[in-house]
């Protein structure tokens, strides 16, 4: 299962969004954008139940002074 963490900061790194999303999760593979005005990343979790959770925590949080949008694609493509 993914979710899709947009808004990041331009300086932003793989292993940083690992760190960050630790306390709630063990991730997967993260791969990340940086096409456009601030990178996306999207991130793979072992399931549905915590992809939810994860978006619960991470959507309108700031991180870096930047506020995320965090949500769950509507399909695995």
């Amino acid at each position: 299962m993914k979710i899709v963490i947009e808004n990041l900061p331009q300086d932003v790194s793989e292993e940083q969004i690992r760190e960050a999303l630790s306390r709630w999760a063990q991730v997967g593979e993260i791969k990340l954008i940086r096409e456009g005005s601030a990178p996306t990343t999207v991130v793979e979790v072992d399931s549905r139940g915590l992809a939810d959770s994860l978006v619960r925590h991470i959507n309108r949080r700031f991180y870096k002074g930047r506020e995320l949008a965090a949500w769950v694609p509507l399909w695995e493509g």
